[in-house]
C-alpha cells in the first residue's frame, strides 16, 4: 500500500514537472515566435522606408524634369513670337544680362545703321555653337544696348536664347579695356566650349570694353 502512495506522489510529481516543463516550451516558443514576427515586421518596415526614400527621390527627379520642362515650354512660348527682324534688320536671338536689366535682340549683321538698332553679331559661329560668338553694341546708357557692360564682373550671368527658344547661359570670366586696333578678343580658339564676348566703347571710343563669358555647365 505505502508502495503505491509513493509510485502516485511520484507519478504526480513526474507530471507536475512535464507540465512545467511543457509550459516552458509553449514560453519559450511564443517568445521565438514573437522575436521573429518583431524581426520580420523590423525588415518589413526597413523594405517600406526603403521603397518610401527611393519613391521620394523619384517623385523629386520627376517634379524637378516637370519643373525644367514647363520652364522650357514657357521660354519656347514666348520665343514663338520673336520677330524674325526689327527695322529691317534679321534677328538671330536674344541676349539677356539679369544684372543690367538688359533684354534685346541681336543682329545678324554689324552695319552702322544696324548697330543705332540694336546690339549685332560682329563675329563667329551661329549663335549658341562651339566657338567664340562676338556682339557689338554701342555705349547707349539704356536697356538696349551696351553702355553698362563695363559693370560685370566674374560670375555675372549672360544669357542668349536663339530664335528657336533654346536658351544657353554663359558665366562672365573676364572684363578688361584694350585698344581698338587689338582683335584678339575675336579667337576662336575655345577648346571645344561655346563662349560668347561682347564689345563696346568706352566714352571718345578712346578703348575697347571686352567682355569674354563661357557656357555655364549643369
Amino acid at each position: 500500500m505505502k508502495a503505491k502512495i509513493v509510485c502516485f506522489k511520484l507519478s504526480k510529481t513526474v507530471n507536475i514537472l512535464i507540465l512545467i516543463i511543457i509550459l516552458q516550451i509553449i514560453f519559450i516558443l511564443f517568445q521565438i515566435k514573437e522575436l521573429r514576427e518583431e524581426r520580420n515586421f523590423n525588415q518589413i518596415q526597413e523594405s517600406v522606408n526603403e521603397i518610401e526614400n527611393k519613391t521620394e527621390v523619384i517623385q523629386n527627379e520627376v517634379n524637378h524634369e516637370i519643373e525644367q520642362n514647363v520652364i522650357k515650354q514657357e521660354v519656347k512660348k514666348e520665343y514663338e513670337t520673336m520677330p524674325s527682324e526689327k527695322k529691317g534688320f534679321k534677328i538671330i536671338g536674344k541676349i539677356t544680362i539679369p544684372k543690367l536689366n538688359l533684354d534685346t535682340y541681336i543682329l545678324s549683321e554689324t552695319t552702322t545703321k544696324a548697330l543705332k538698332v540694336s546690339v549685332t553679331k560682329l563675329y563667329g559661329p551661329n549663335i549658341n555653337e562651339v566657338g567664340n560668338f562676338c556682339i557689338a553694341g554701342h555705349n547707349y546708357r539704356n536697356n538696349k544696348m551696351f553702355g553698362g557692360i563695363k559693370k560685370l564682373e566674374k560670375g555675372d550671368k549672360i544669357i542668349l536664347t536663339d530664335t528657336y527658344g533654346d536658351s544657353v547661359t554663359y558665366e562672365v570670366y573676364e572684363n578688361y579695356q584694350t585698344d581698338p586696333k587689338d582683335v584678339s578678343s575675336l579667337n576662336q580658339e575655345t577648346k571645344g566650349d561655346r563662349e560668347v564676348t561682347l564689345i563696346t566703347c568706352t566714352a571718345g571710343a578712346i578703348k575697347r570694353v571686352i567682355v569674354k563669358a563661357v557656357e555655364v555647365y549643369d
